[in-house]
């Protein structure tokens, strides 16, 4: 049987039962949204018990803040990030990834939030709404398998830019530690020598500390998948422990490989593509995967 021939060779969809996780988060967090209208219209206060303060919160609201959007386009912004990242994900590992990337970066979101105002003046005021941290981690971790992979943005909805996944991240990190350090610290603080400088463009009130612990969670959930994944499949042995056959060792592939350490990458790509699907392969280790298979007909 061929490379080609394995069944998880075959560039299928497999069957997935149910509503997927990023449609789930999706209608809570819209209907937190409509719950907030009506807040609005009656004058009841009916959220704010799920948002975060930053003195005398409760343990569920470290996790229930990432569900209060009060203005539309807020909402709107994380929704599309969510349906569009959340699905990556969900289709590049499984929902069970999804949910534990999403999770871990509205919780390490909100810690970073709350260091950032450590020795400031802190107030029950000050609170800490949206889902932003849990939709950058889902970022990370749906885009670093995918750094040369070209993604049509609407910039302002309607305006297409094309850019590479590389650096889509670098230019979102850029402008998170830019709007961290000098907007959301210098404005948590009364510091005589350190003033926000970037209150014109970027806003106290944005969450920048939020996103950066997105950022990190989404990185650590990222290298704990590709480690596990590696760990679980037989290529490491294989390539410490070449065949005792000397004849299969002599074979030279057409690259000047022996023909062992060709095996042995093959096997690297393919239980990536057992544990993960075919669609999981990046654009080089697709064609890496067409040189070694021809390499060993």
């Amino acid at each position: 049987m061929g490379v080609g021939d394995r069944a998880y060779m075959q560039n299928t969809i497999p069957f997935r039962s149910g509503i997927s996780g990023s449609v789930i988060v999706l209608c809570l967090i819209v209907g937190f949204y409509l719950v907030g209208l009506v807040q609005d219209s009656t004058r009841i206060d009916l959220t704010s018990w799920a948002t975060l303060p930053e003195i005398n919160s409760a343990p569920w609201q470290w996790f229930t803040y990432a569900f209060i959007h009060y203005s539309f386009w807020h909402l709107l912004g994380n929704a599309l990030g969510l349906w569009w990242l959340g699905k990556a994900v969900e289709e590049y590992y499984d929902e069970k990834v999804f949910y534990q990337t999403l999770c871990g970066g509205i919780i390490l979101g909100a810690l970073c939030w709350w260091l950032t105002g450590v020795s400031g003046v802190r107030s029950e005021n000050h609170i800490l709404i949206g889902i932003s941290g849990g939709v950058y981690a889902l970022m990370v971790v749906a885009l670093l398998d995918r750094l040369d992979q070209v993604i049509t943005l609407l910039l302002f909805f309607f305006i297409p830019v094309n850019i590479k996944a590389r650096w889509l991240l670098i230019t979102l990190l850029v402008v998170t530690l830019l709007g961290w350090g000098f907007s959301e610290l210098p404005g948590r603080h009364t510091w005589t020598n350190w003033k926000p400088a970037l209150d014109w463009a970027m806003g106290t009130s944005l969450a920048h500390s939020a996103h950066l612990g997105g950022f990190l969670f989404g990185w650590l959930m990222w290298k704990y998948q590709n480690q596990t994944n590696r760990s679980g499949g037989g290529a490491l042995s294989t390539m410490s422990n070449p065949f005792d056959d000397d004849s299969a060792t002599s074979i030279q592939p057409k690259n000047g490989q022996k023909i062992v350490q060709v095996r042995a990458e093959l096997d690297v790509l393919l239980d990536k593509i057992s544990v993960k699907g075919f669609g999981s392969l990046t654009e080089s280790e697709k064609r890496r995967l067409a040189e070694l298979s021809d390499q060993l007909k």
